[in-house]
């Protein structure tokens, strides 16, 4: 399934790119010149988490910030799994595609895991590593797939984007009103 949404041009001010991976059709975009930062988002998220990164980054680096399938703007694409081991294979297919070498790899929640997957075959064209909140160690597969299969039900996603259901539920557990 194709996504037909546009972004604001105001909050979201890129150029649109397309790349068709073995699997389906990803977006993202690619801003700036100079050292690329591969900039991988989390779940529920897309590459608009990054909007303000790439703002400011992208005169001084080549910002590359990637929707992975089933997010934002990318395709829906019937049989796949939404696993991290999936998303990493699709990722890895996009990095070689733009031949990014002698980039910096940023993995916020999912973009850990599989930023850190497709990088590992990559090694030798990673130039740094930067995590934020998120896990870099093999996830369960079946716990993965349970996950993706809630996330991605009707119900569960008007919660999040109705009533913030991730972020009103982080906050009660660390105790903000």
């Amino acid at each position: 399934m194709l996504i037909d949404f546009v972004p604001d041009g105001s909050l979201y001010p890129f150029e649109s790119r397309w790349f068709d991976s073995s699997v389906g059709r990803v977006h993202y975009i690619d801003e700036g010149t100079g050292p690329p930062l591969l900039l991988c988002h989390g779940a529920p998220t897309w590459s608009f988490l990054y909007r303000h990164n790439v703002k400011d980054l992208r005169d001084r680096y080549r910002c590359v910030a990637v929707d992975y399938l089933g997010f934002g703007l990318s395709e829906r694409p019937a049989g796949f799994g939404y696993t991290i081991a999936e998303h990493t294979a699709v990722l890895g297919e996009l990095i070689d595609h733009l031949q990014l070498d002698g980039f910096v790899l940023m993995g916020q929640d999912w973009g850990g895991p599989i930023g850190l997957g497709a990088v590992t075959a990559r090694a030798d064209r990673v130039r740094k590593i930067v995590l934020g909140n998120t896990s870099f160690w093999p996830t369960e597969a079946m716990a993965n797939r349970a996950f993706s299969v809630i996330m991605d039900s009707r119900p569960m996603q008007r919660r999040i984007l109705e009533q913030n259901f991730l972020v009103e539920r982080v906050l009660l557990s660390e105790g903000v009103p």
